[in-house]
């Protein structure tokens, strides 16, 4: 871990969680791993003040604990991953909101406030507690006053946003956020580092497989790294299951009849597609009956998350690329294919290479994308068509001939090389001819063809069998003319040059697959381009893209190919050699090593130069919430004035006028900051986690 991400950590936790965390936390980050009496001799604090700190850090999942089972000490480890996770908080609670509405961005809030919490708890919180009478909820009337959380949070949730009023309300919203994995069950393994997980794994792995006899050293290792892979994903994620159930859904509770609420009937249906809709969206069933377990923990699932970023990242890039139309589709692409992709990298997953990574990448046919594609969305204004004088061309009958002045004189003249000359010029106005009428055939063909696939793309002859629900012809004509303009938007992003899609099959009018190395591959470079422009220029950003493009290059070679003048691309070079950002290698052309018969090359080194960026980017980010601590540092009072119970809501009658222009300054201020902290960590998103 480096000092820029360390110090940015510490300040996030600090700000969020107070001084006591943050000197707990900072101590585990200095030292590593340390068990309860080490921690209280290097932190300077109580017993009692470290084991409230821990308490509030190891729920909030910025603490990792384990006890091995032979020494019976508990050693605590800092998770500085999940710490730099709370700059990210706005942008989920945000994403939530988009999404499923203000109150699921209300639940979403009051979890990352407590870490996790269990779903009797959130629901004594809101104070919609029900009291079965008759078969019939009620809510109680009692509120929550003096009533705490299990975990110490009580009456501080947020619930401004909150529009829940009943316990199936609460149940409901719950169980959208799990069935879209933006919230998971929280499970023992959680709470421990991965090594130990895999240290555990691999002990018991190897105790059950000490029995097993007649396997070579060989086949007996690839065994137990198999087997503790999958003992490894079963401790992550519960019981392999299909994408379309959750499997947090296991804490459901079963009713009278036996079924589980939200299963059958009232169970979401992820790929049953209404194309009769009145909308084209999907018509998923009520989930107002869909009762969890009191006792399931609950916590927000940032994997997930990093996945929405991701796509929201890749349909900026299409609106960019295409235009808006056509990222609106790719976005409901992107959210189809975000159901069966649970992480960005999934580190216990291995492949042969990148092309069986790629084979293996979930896909999503064109009638999935049209089910919930919004019909006010504008298709058909960035579909361009052929003109009319095209797609009207006809060859024509009788060819257009030059008639040239000289021919009737020369056709009195009776000599053979005039004859010969006669001759060769009207073969060359028949071969021209004859180009031309062969030229617009050809169009003509090709534009029957283009026809006839059109044509044959909504026959009942398709090769593609369909089902009776999913074949256009049983649609309303205004249905056929919108899939196929979506069919043509989709078109557009597998023919862009970026590759944002590629077709993959025929099944449901075509499925669609994403590359999301490629792209992923081409925003890091964009990204590593645009911050060498910043910082060094045009120059070099030519410079470095060709290098990026032909490898190492001498000096002379890359000035003449980036159209530079030599002095220019000299001192382009030797600086952001400084800065780290660019590689010189030599290659002696003797054994003397003489520098007169040396070749220096330079290279781009593009893992190197990322490495540089993200750090600088964690400094960017540590200054930013610094220097807005600063700044509110100098006008405390007033904002502890202005937070006062009895002010908010009378800032005009209890502040005065350069006190409120004062608190206006700052509040300016922290937005800027805070929004440049926010585009920064768009930039860590792309250079780390996707």
């Amino acid at each position: 871990m480096s000092q820029h991400a360390f110090e940015l950590c510490v300040l996030l936790v600090d700000d969020v969680y107070g001084e006591l965390c943050s000197n707990v936390f900072s101590t585990l980050l200095q030292f590593d791993r340390l068990h309860l009496p080490a921690l209280v001799h290097h932190s300077n604090l109580s017993p009692s003040q470290i084991k409230h700190g821990l308490a509030v850090l190891i729920q909030q999942h910025l603490v990792l604990h384990y006890t091995p089972p032979d020494r019976g000490i508990t050693f605590y480890e800092a998770n500085w991953k999940n710490a730099y996770l709370l700059v990210r908080s706005g942008k989920i609670i945000k994403l939530a909101e988009s999404r499923f509405g203000e109150s699921a961005g209300g639940v979403v809030s009051n979890l990352l406030l407590l870490g996790d919490a269990r779903v009797g708890d959130l629901a004594d919180a809101y104070g919609v507690t029900s009291i079965k009478s008759n078969g019939v909820e009620q809510r109680s009337k009692h509120q929550t006053k003096g009533k705490e959380l299990a975990n110490g949070v009580g009456n501080s949730l947020d619930k401004s946003r909150d529009q829940i009023t009943t316990l199936l309300q609460l149940h409901s919203v719950l169980t959208y956020l799990l069935q879209a994995g933006l919230i998971s069950e929280v499970r023992e393994q959680h709470f421990r580092s991965p090594t130990d997980n895999f240290n555990e794994a691999e002990q018991e792995v190897n105790i059950e497989m000490s029995a097993m006899v007649g396997l070579t050293a060989t086949k007996k290792k690839a065994e137990v790294e198999i087997a503790v892979r999958e003992k490894l994903l079963r401790w992550r994620d519960g019981e392999r299951k299909s994408n379309v159930e959750h499997d947090s859904f296991k804490g459901r509770k079963r009713l009278s009849d036996g079924s589980t609420p939200g299963s059958s009937k009232k169970r979401l249906k992820l790929d049953d597609i209404d194309l009769d809709g009145a909308n084209g969206h999907k018509d998923t069933d009520d989930v107002s009956n869909v009762a969890l377990d009191e006792n399931l923990v609950l916590r927000i699932n940032h994997e997930k998350c990093t996945v929405a970023f991701r796509s929201q990242q890749l349909v900026e890039l299409a609106e960019h690329s295409i235009g808006q139309s056509t990222s609106q589709v790719y976005d409901e692409l992107l959210q189809r294919l975000e159901e069966q992709i649970p992480r960005c990298h999934d580190d216990l997953v291995v492949y042969a290479d990148a092309e069986e990574e790629l084979a293996e990448a979930p896909t999503v046919s064109t009638l999935k994308v049209a089910a919930r594609l919004d019909d006010n969305i504008d298709l058909s204004s960035s579909i361009g068509e052929v003109s009319n004088w095209i797609a009207g061309f006809q060859p024509q009958s009788q060819p257009v001939t030059k008639m040239k002045r000289g021919r009737l004189k020369r056709a009195a003249i009776t000599t053979s090389d005039e004859d010969i000359l006669d001759e060769d010029e009207d073969e060359e106005e028949q071969d021209e001819t004859e180009a031309v009428t062969n030229g617009a055939a050809v169009a003509a063909e090709t534009l029957d063809e283009d026809e006839a696939l059109a044509e044959d793309y909504w026959s009942d002859e398709d090769p593609v069998k369909r089902d009776k629900k999913d074949d256009p012809d049983n649609l309303p004509s205004s249905r056929q003319q919108r899939l196929g303009l979506i069919k043509k938007q989709l078109d557009l992003l597998a023919n862009s040059p970026r590759k944002f899609i590629t077709s993959t099959g025929t099944r449901g009018l075509g499925e669609w697959r994403v590359d999301f190395a490629s792209l992923i591959q081409f925003l890091r470079q964009t990204a590593l381009e645009d911050t060498i422009n910043a910082r060094f220029g045009r120059k070099a950003k030519r410079a470095v893209a060709l290098l990026v493009d032909k490898g190492k290059l001498d000096e002379k070679t890359l000035g003449t190919l980036a159209m530079i003048k030599s002095k220019e691309i000299r001192a382009t070079l030797t600086a952001m050699q400084e800065a780290g950002q660019m590689e010189l290698q030599e290659v002696p052309r003797d054994t003397n090593r003489q520098p007169s018969r040396t070749i220096y090359l330079w290279y781009f080194d593009p893992e190197r130069c990322r490495q540089l960026v993200l750090e600088e980017t964690y400094k960017a980010m540590a200054r930013a919430l610094q220097r807005a601590r600063h700044e509110k540092k100098g006008i405390q009072v007033v904002i502890d004035k202005a937070e006062r119970t009895d002010v908010v809501g009378k800032e005009e009658q209890y502040l005065s006028l350069s006190e409120r222009n004062a608190l206006q300054v700052w509040r300016d201020k922290e937005e800027r900051l805070l929004a440049e902290v926010a585009r920064l960590d768009d930039l860590v998103c792309v250079l780390r986690d996707f």
